[in-house]
């Protein structure tokens, strides 16, 4: 009988390439699930903490990923990622910039304990940012990563045996006229086997668009299946009746008098948008329309009658 206190070599057996790692001494591979040896090591699921700046017009990423799963392509499975409901650190911007371990923020709110009146710093209620989320997948040699909505927790699936998630916002003043409360945002999100129904979307910002009048040329969201135009008043547009609506309401719950949405989304094959595939009419009733093949890029014709702030929501294929 060997001597447990002496050494033993890790592995006996020859290694072959894209098997993985060796096995650790004891370790009963075969009776793990595909899962089991996909996840061993790797990151299942942490929160991070995404310092954001409104006046920031470029790529703004969280510094670690979220989730970092990483296997043998045998073993890919259908991986349900889930998207926790995003929280803020009710700080000041200037205390988050002055501290050196932001990663170690704590005190994190939902949109639902967060205080409605100033937030810290500012002289506004906090307006949240489009957050999002960078979804890296794939199996073997071919991988693709596609950027989903947090909306307020969502869950999604996918099939592979590689998976990287990190939080991000991709849309800012510049383009698209979209931008939220300067501050530390907690974002969490973890992974799992199984099957769940997936609710994935991609909210493209187009803009104020200033009625008959047509967007800039946007590029189609990876996995783009469904498209639905929604919109609402700018608040530079207003008419009499807005002005009569002032001195009807409360200055605390005052909101401005809903318009339907109706234009047009156009689908082209070039990003100069001079190769159309097809234009399609979205009413009030929001329409679901379907994304056409060869169409790569998007505008928005504007036909409600005012100026609007218009985006588009896709609904993804994952």
């Amino acid at each position: 009988m060997s001597d447990p206190r002496k050494p033993r070599p890790l592995h006996t057996g020859p290694i072959y390439p894209g098997e993985g790692l060796p096995p650790r001494p004891g370790e009963d591979r075969p009776g793990l699930s595909p899962f089991g040896r996909l996840g061993m090591g790797g990151v299942l699921g942490v929160r991070s903490i995404l310092v954001y700046h409104a006046d920031n017009p470029n790529v703004q990423e969280a510094p670690n990923d979220m989730i970092n799963v990483e296997g043998d392509d045998l073993d890919a499975s259908q991986l349900v990622i889930t998207l926790h409901p995003p929280r803020v650190i009710p700080l000041s911007i200037e205390a988050v910039n002055a501290r050196m371990d932001q990663q170690n923020l704590t005190g994190e709110q939902t949109n639902s304990e967060v205080a409605i009146d100033r937030f810290p710093g500012t002289k506004h209620p906090i307006r949240w940012p489009p957050l999002e989320a960078s979804v890296e997948f794939g199996v073997g040699g071919t991988n693709t990563t596609a950027v989903v909505d947090y909306v307020n927790g969502v869950t999604l699936t996918v099939e592979a045996s590689f998976l990287r998630v990190r939080a991000l916002v991709s849309q800012s003043k510049k383009g698209g006229d979209i931008f939220g409360t300067s501050a530390a945002y907690y974002l969490a999100a973890h992974v799992g086997p199984g099957f769940a129904e997936s609710h994935a979307q991609r909210t493209i910002f187009v803009g104020h668009v200033a009625d008959k009048d047509e967007s800039d040329v946007f590029d189609l969201p990876k996995f783009a299946k469904i498209a639905v135009l929604i919109g609402c008043r700018s608040r530079d547009d207003h008419d009499d009746h807005d002005d009569h609506d002032d001195h009807d309401h409360h200055h605390h719950h005052h909101h401005r008098r809903p318009s339907l949405t109706i234009g047009w989304i156009k689908f082209f094959q070039d990003p100069e948008g001079r190769h159309c595939v097809g234009d399609f009419f979205a009413s009030d009733h929001q329409d679901r329309i379907e994304v056409p093949n060869a169409a790569q890029y998007f505008s928005v014709f504007n036909e409600s009658g005012h100026k609007m702030k218009m985006s588009v929501i896709f609904e993804l294929a994952l």
